[in-house]
Order: C-alpha cells, then sequence, then structure tokens
C-alpha cells in the first residue's frame, strides 16, 4: 500500500503542477477589457414632485449616433439620448385640457470622453405641463471614441424647477465616426 501511495502521488503531482501553470498562465494573459457598446439602456427612479402621485422610473437610451451641429455642414459624431418613463398615460379627451398630473422636465448630459480628454456639458430643450413627460431628444458633439456620460433628469409640478426631483443615471458608450 505504501508503494501505491507513492505511484499514486508520483504521477499526480506533475500534472497539477501542469494544470496549475496553465491557470496561471491563461490568468496572466489577461482577457481584454470589454468594451462599451454603441448604445446602452438604463433605468432610474425617481420620486414624484406631486405629493398625491406614486415614484416613477425613467427609462434612458444613449446611443452612438451622428447629428448636424449648428451651423455646420456635415454630421458630426455624436452621443444621442431618447427615453420616457413609466408614468400611466393621461385619459384621453376630446379637448386638450391641463390634467390634475401635469410635469416639466429638463435633462442635463455631463459627459467626458475618455479616448480624447475632451469634456462637455449638454441641455435638452426644457417641456413644461406635460401629462407624460419624455426625454426630449438631446445631442452632445462628443468625437469619436469612448464616452463616460452623467445623465441628470429634473422633474418637477408643471415646471422642472418646483418642487424637483432630481433622477440620475451613468453610463459609458462608444461612440463611432459619423
Amino acid at each position: 500500500m505504501p508503494h501505491a501511495r507513492k505511484f499514486v502521488t508520483a504521477v499526480l503531482a506533475p500534472a497539477a503542477a501542469v494544470l496549475a501553470a496553465a491557470a496561471l498562465v491563461t490568468a496572466g494573459a489577461g482577457a481584454a477589457a470589454a468594451q462599451p457598446g454603441a448604445y446602452t439602456d438604463m433605468t432610474c427612479g425617481s420620486a414624484n414632485p406631486l405629493p398625491w402621485a406614486p415614484p416613477f422610473t425613467w427609462n434612458i437610451r444613449a446611443s452612438s449616433g451622428a447629428s448636424l451641429p449648428p451651423g455646420g455642414a456635415a454630421l458630426e459624431p455624436s452621443l444621442l439620448l431618447s427615453g420616457g418613463n413609466d408614468l400611466p398615460n393621461p385619459p384621453a379627451s376630446l379637448f386638450p385640457i391641463f390634467g390634475a398630473t401635469p410635469y416639466g422636465t429638463r435633462v442635463q448630459l455631463d459627459w467626458h470622453n475618455e479616448t480624447t480628454g475632451v469634456s462637455g456639458t449638454a441641455f435638452s430643450d426644457e417641456e413644461t405641463l406635460k401629462q407624460k413627460p419624455g426625454v426630449p431628444v438631446n445631442r452632445a458633439w462628443t468625437g469619436v471614441g469612448t464616452v463616460a456620460f452623467t445623465v441628470t433628469t429634473r422633474t418637477g409640478g408643471g415646471w422642472w424647477f418646483v418642487n424637483t426631483r432630481t433622477s440620475v443615471c451613468r453610463g459609458v458608450v462608444s461612440v463611432h465616426p459619423a
């Protein structure tokens, strides 16, 4: 029996060493870090600015795209935002009237292009007195590269600055050439 134990140890020790070395080489080679995609979908919770209404969630998509800058002649690489929320749809009406739950929103996009080192801030058009506000199409001319960003959505009762509730989402997107 002692000879069998020595034989098993002699056979298994080199095999274990080979497996350990293979694991070390594989781990040491380092897997490439996953590159960010051309878009990302985010959800961000928000308290409701109307005291009688429930909290809700913003659904935001940030994506690589191209847009025409003011006074520009050609499309330039851009970070584009769009989205909405899970507030219930207002009841249908024959006459356009203000409902009992109007909202106002303002979206701020702070970004940093990690490839070029350039940073900036963009603001959306402000929405007022909407029963179902959305994220107005927002764009920032970030240039090509990996762009880290923060989307701050401010929602208020009627106007974004009345009893404001803030929702913040963060992400990273790879912006491609136009």
